[in-house]
């Protein structure tokens, strides 16, 4: 393919020089047949020291001046990554599909599923599930009884969406499990990664917004409700009854004691564990989490104590050894 090819299937900018490639690649790896991409400086600085060089680049365009001051062939694009991706598929590589509905899959007779859904191999679709158009369930994902999901939703392998919440009452000498009544809503364009789960609700619905994205191995508890456009990272765990309004992201292992809200726009570091409520727009992190700032400011505290204690030692031993001087 040509660079100007690209540019006319990408909705581009035509390049001032074209280029020939066949193939994508990453920076470091990448041929004179390939195209790669440049998202950092530190990236670009490599490729025009020509320490890496492909045959052609997407950059952004705060990236581009040198490049054409190199005469480097490159297209302008504000996303990179996407386009890089995106440019794979055109040269045929392969993607994760699932065509049709395989014929080992277990679809109860009043489950609807809209025209386009596709479903792989021992998938599990229960009965009264609602399935919008385009979607599709992956091997071995389980869709419980009464659930709802939107269109070009996407479910990944092995998960299980509506099981039973984790809720009992001590009673009668023992823990008593709580019926769960209620289900799991999915909105449109939603991802789910593999063996994530979403338990349904005690009464009404667990909610997840349209537009999220959520990655492998996440716990999603009863009665949550999450906005649209959030990113839910791997192995995150969120408790029952929680609030993550739109366009939160949840980075790796973070996870939130019962009925707190992250609010709009707000970011949680990786394995921060978060037991208040988190306002809208700020970055909490650490182990008990709280604003970013402080957290850093308590980590470096703590790093410089064995150095301070030095000192402290240092001063205590002078302040011994001047008080047994005579007189």
């Amino acid at each position: 393919m040509q660079l100007t090819e690209l540019a006319h299937h990408l909705h581009l900018s035509l390049p001032t020089l074209d280029a020939d490639f066949s193939d994508v690649a990453p920076l470091h790896g990448s041929g004179g047949e390939d195209l790669s991409f440049i998202t950092e400086r530190k990236w670009l600085d490599k490729v025009l020291a020509g320490s890496v060089r492909a045959a052609a680049y997407l950059v952004p365009a705060e990236l581009a001046e040198p490049l054409q001051q190199a005469q480097i062939a490159h297209l302008v694009t504000a996303t990179p990554a996407w386009h890089i991706a995106t440019t794979g598929v055109l040269l045929g590589r392969h993607t994760l599909n699932v065509l049709g509905i395989h014929p080992s899959a277990s679809i109860d007779p009043s489950a609807q599923l809209a025209p386009g859904v596709c479903v792989a191999a021992k998938a599990v679709i229960e009965a009264q599930v609602v399935i919008g158009a385009d979607s599709v369930i992956h091997a071995g994902a389980v869709i419980q009884q009464g659930v709802h999901i939107g269109a070009r939703c996407i479910i990944g392998s092995n998960s299980v969406i509506g099981f039973d919440g984790f809720g009992y009452e001590y009673a009668q000498g023992r823990h008593q499990k709580i019926p769960h009544l209620g289900t799991v809503i999915i909105e449109d364009d939603v991802e789910i990664g593999a063996n994530s789960t979403i338990d349904r609700a005690r009464f009404g619905a667990t909610r997840i917004g349209s537009g999220t994205k959520i990655d492998n191995l996440v716990q999603i508890a009863h009665n949550v409700e999450i906005g649209r456009h959030c990113l839910i990272v791997a192995q995150v765990g969120i408790a029952g009854s929680c609030r993550i309004e739109d366009g939160a992201i949840l980075a790796g292992q973070a996870g939130l004691v019962p009925h707190v809200t992250i609010g709009r726009g707000a970011r949680v570091g990786a394995a921060t564990g978060v037991a208040g409520s988190v306002p809208a727009g700020s970055t909490w992190s650490g182990w008990y989490g709280q604003a970013h700032r402080d957290n850093m400011s308590q980590l470096a505290a703590v790093r410089a104590l064995p150095a301070f204690i030095k000192k402290v030692q240092a001063f205590m031993k002078k302040w011994e050894e001047k008080d047994q001087q005579p007189g």
